[in-house]
């Protein structure tokens, strides 16, 4: 049985039927390797997303009207108790998936506890990764074998998918925003003196923060790549991006700069910043949200990888890895020299149609 065969022809009062989609994973760029696959559902189902507060799904899913409300799953928020933390909170989080009036539940995680509530829930058609212990309390589809809580979440999306009718002929790496961001994006390159286009502007971003100090690529091989890019590109803008807590970095680089009057600090909100990243004639930055949401825009998105092996499920992500390709050492990531990061960023310039200034 495929997931986008109508699973319930009875019900005549509503065109489409209600999908709840559970997504537990705390990171941004978790949400963004389910993506498309989401999206591609919402092309057939009216789809309630329930997910943690920390990924942002508003912003990410900006634009889709298919995504009719977020839930926003309140527990196991790194290291924070949340309303459905404990016993009390799964009694919350029953009550709330019945209230969504969904038709089916999707949990597209290995965790037994959704598909549980799910059916204290009410929800007669309830489908999900069952890994384990899980499958027991889901009655449709096809379920992953144990062994694929190894691999990496972007491939039990595409092999659960495929096994359950619903993977994309192409995924779509798409990225909207609001007209409230779009229009705060051109306010900051306008005030920055970038011509602001509203498709590409003469632009590259560099995201320079991460959660862990080994994904982090030093601030001085960021300042080194940007003023190699200052002399070989005069045409094209130089910004730097990151959260406002990593304005600490941000610094460093500023501070590591020959000049940063010309550089464009970026601490804008999230919409603001994807608009600028969709954007952008080209993304640089670490392994973090930042590189996968650039990458779901359709932009060449030069990664820095040190602390695990390159992502390699979107095609606009290009790798530059540690020369001895060790991962996971300490420290490791300073062997990634600027120039090795200059040349990835040349290449694809020179897609874009830009050509470095000659001596």
């Amino acid at each position: 049985m495929s997931l986008l065969i109508p699973l319930n022809p009875r019900i005549k009062e509503r065109k489409r039927e209600r999908l709840l989609i559970v997504q537990p994973l705390v990171g941004i760029g978790d949400m963004v390797w389910h993506k498309p696959w989401i999206d591609h559902l919402s092309d057939h189902y009216d789809v309630i997303l329930a997910t943690k507060p920390t990924v942002q799904a508003r912003h990410l899913f900006a634009g889709n009207e298919n995504i009719v409300d977020i839930l926003l799953i309140e527990r196991s928020l790194r290291g924070r108790k949340g309303r459905h933390d404990g016993a009390l909170g799964m009694l919350r989080l029953i009550a709330d998936f019945k209230a969504s009036g969904a038709d089916k539940l999707l949990v597209l995680h290995h965790s037994a506890r959704y598909g549980l509530i799910g059916r204290l829930a009410g929800l007669t058609e309830r489908w999900g990764y069952g890994m384990g212990a899980a499958a027991r309390w889901l009655n449709a589809g096809a379920f992953l074998p144990k062994s694929a809580r190894k691999i990496h979440p972007t491939k039990k999306m595409v092999d659960f998918a495929m096994m359950n009718g619903f993977h994309p002929t192409e995924p779509r790496w798409q990225m909207q925003t609001t007209n409230q961001a779009h229009q705060g994006a051109t306010a900051f390159l306008t005030a920055h003196g970038v011509a602001a286009s509203d498709d590409l502007s003469p632009l590259v971003m560099l995201g320079v923060g991460a959660m862990h100090v080994d994904r982090q690529w030093p601030p001085v091989h960021f300042a080194r790549l940007i003023d190699m890019m200052r002399a070989a590109y005069p045409s094209i803008r130089l910004g730097i991006m990151g959260a406002p807590s990593e304005k600490p970095l941000l610094d460093a680089v500023c501070d590591a700069l020959d000049d940063s009057d010309d550089i464009l600090i970026c601490d804008n909100p999230l919409d603001v910043a994807i608009s600028l990243l969709a954007r952008s004639v080209v993304y640089v930055g670490n392994d973090t949200s930042l590189l996968n949401i650039a990458a779901a825009c359709g932009r060449p998105s030069i990664g820095v990888f040190a602390q695990s092996t390159p992502l390699d499920y979107n095609p606009h992500i290009k790798a530059v890895c540690v020369p001895d390709g060790r991962f996971n050492v300490p420290g490791h990531i300073a062997t990634i020299t600027p120039d090795l990061v200059f040349d990835a960023v040349c290449n694809e310039l020179q897609k874009c149609g830009y050509e470095p200034r000659t001596k």
